[in-house]
């Protein structure tokens, strides 16, 4: 279910985009993420999205869409609008596979490649929430745990361990936030078999991860829930250091308990 925060919100973007694309081109819209997980933060999460498109969309009707969200970001729900315009062929693939296409980041319309993966498919497919058109359980796609694995195995050994290399990449809030939820939720995925949300993965390492791992967690609580309460860490540079130790030590773990 939609919060009721965003509710209106999300109706009103649904009612435009259907004015300005006519159903023959749109199929059908849907939230995935955070919302999708029953884990929306006003102050935290984006409203992760997918339109399914009828056919690819031409040049003038990709400007309709930029004009359109340039007038929803008069909103500040609307920069949190996060999501892809793909077309119904593109259902169950990667960015691999396909060709670039429309997508929004903070409520700017680009053209190239967003946040198409299994992970994406598979909360989409076993939580998303319809909004227009077709429910999404009426789509015939297939996405394994095998799928989600190879993209975590990809996504910790190449992505998280390139970031972990540059420790002052994590003196600000908002990169550590990201980082050591996002890679916790890697942990729990691989645990459990099972996508959670980010609150929900740092609650559960809290209890699984040793002690010496657990401030850099709770400092990730902090940051989430209460950013002007008082850090854990005396040093942004100590903290750092913390945070770039964590992503190796999840790293070491999920290769030694899943991938070896």
């Amino acid at each position: 279910m939609v919060p009721t925060i965003i509710d209106e919100f999300v109706d009103n973007y649904v009612r435009q985009l259907t004015h300005a694309l006519s159903d023959k081109v749109i199929c059908g819209v849907y939230i995935y993420g955070s919302i999708a997980l029953d884990a929306f933060n006003l102050d935290k999460s984006d409203i992760d999205f997918v339109v399914l498109l009828n056919r690819e969309l031409n040049k003038k009707e990709v400007n309709t869409l930029k004009d359109l969200h340039s007038h929803l970001n008069k909103k500040e729900l609307g920069r949190k609008l996060d999501g892809m315009y793909l077309q119904l062929s593109s259902l169950g693939k990667n960015n691999r596979d396909l060709p670039p296409y429309p997508y929004c980041s903070k409520g700017v319309i680009k053209t190239g490649y967003w946040d198409v993966n299994s992970i994406t498919w598979w909360v989409l497919k076993h939580h998303g929430i319809t909004l227009y058109g077709p429910d999404i359980s009426s789509y015939d796609f297939e996405v394994g745990w095998d799928n989600i694995v190879e993209s975590i195995k990809y996504n910790i050994n190449h992505y998280w361990y390139k970031k972990s290399k540059n420790k002052f990449l994590f003196l600000f809030d908002d990169m550590l936030d990201f980082s050591i939820t996002t890679v916790s939720r890697i942990v729990c995925a691989l645990e459990e078999k099972k996508i959670f949300s980010k609150e929900e993965a740092i609650s559960k390492l809290l209890k699984r991860f040793p002690e010496r791992r657990r401030l850099i967690l709770q400092e990730a609580i902090r940051i989430r829930q209460n950013p002007n309460s008082p850090s854990h860490f005396r040093s942004r540079l100590k903290r750092a250091a913390e945070c770039r130790d964590f992503i190796l030590y999840a790293r070491a773990y999920c290769n030694e308990k899943f991938f070896a």
